[in-house]
C-alpha cells in the first residue's frame, strides 16, 4: 500500500473560505488537511510532478513535430 500514490487538493481563496487550504490522501475519501510541515513537503512533490508533466508535455510535442514531417509511405 506505500507505493499507492498521493493524491492533492488545493483550494485557493473560494467563496466560503478566504485562504489556502491543502489536503493529501491515499484516496479521495482519506484527505486530510496538511499540517505546516507536511505543506512544504508536499508542494516540493507537486512541483516535481508538474516538472516531470511539462517534460513529458515537451517530449510528446517533439515526437509530433518529427511524425509531422515525415511523409506518408507510398505517396499516393
Amino acid at each position: 500500500m506505500k507505493n499507492t500514490p498521493l493524491i492533492y487538493l488545493l483550494t485557493l481563496n473560494s467563496p466560503s473560505q478566504k485562504a489556502l487550504r491543502l489536503w493529501t490522501g491515499r484516496s479521495i475519501h482519506q484527505l486530510r488537511h496538511c499540517s505546516a510541515k507536511q505543506i512544504g513537503s508536499a508542494l516540493v512533490e507537486m512541483q516535481k510532478n508538474v516538472d516531470d508533466l511539462q517534460k513529458h508535455m515537451r517530449t510528446l510535442k517533439q515526437v509530433k513535430a518529427q511524425l509531422a514531417s515525415v511523409s506518408p509511405a507510398g505517396g499516393g
